[in-house]
């Protein structure tokens, strides 16, 4: 890593990256990673309610030490909360009322964030495409 990049938070590593691209690139990706904070939330939203209730166990708590941690069930839990079955979402997790909204807060600032870079960059094709 950059020692210049290292002390900064991961959305500033990610532009200090997108300043080192051309700018058509730099737009490039942020088209792509709008797309994705569109697509994914919409895509899991369309799976069905249980697609994640069954199967083993992702979690290394449970696979090496058969306990459960406190991120157990948040996947499950948050899928349920997200089709609005609070009885669902509070059995497997009860962190899912708390993680899903500030998740989803981060998730919107983040796409409003590359959609202001994407509206400054439509601005000024020709300047340096430098984040607001």
């Amino acid at each position: 890593m950059h020692p210049k990049t290292s002390k900064h938070k991961w959305s500033d590593r990610l532009a200090i990256f997108k300043l080192n691209l051309s700018p058509k690139a730099s737009v490039a990706l942020s088209r792509a990673t709008l797309l994705l904070i569109i697509a994914v939330p919409v895509v899991i939203f369309l799976l069905p309610i249980d697609f994640f209730d069954h199967g083993k166990p992702m979690c290394l708590s449970r696979i090496m030490f058969d306990m459960e941690c406190y991120g157990c069930g948040l996947t499950r839990a948050c899928k349920h909360l997200m089709h609005l079955d609070f009885e669902s979402a509070f059995y497997y997790n009860m962190g899912s009322f708390i993680v899903l909204p500030l998740v989803g807060l981060l998730w919107i600032k983040w796409g409003i964030q590359e959609y202001k870079f994407l509206a400054k960059a439509a601005k000024n094709p020709s300047s340096d495409n430098t984040p607001a």
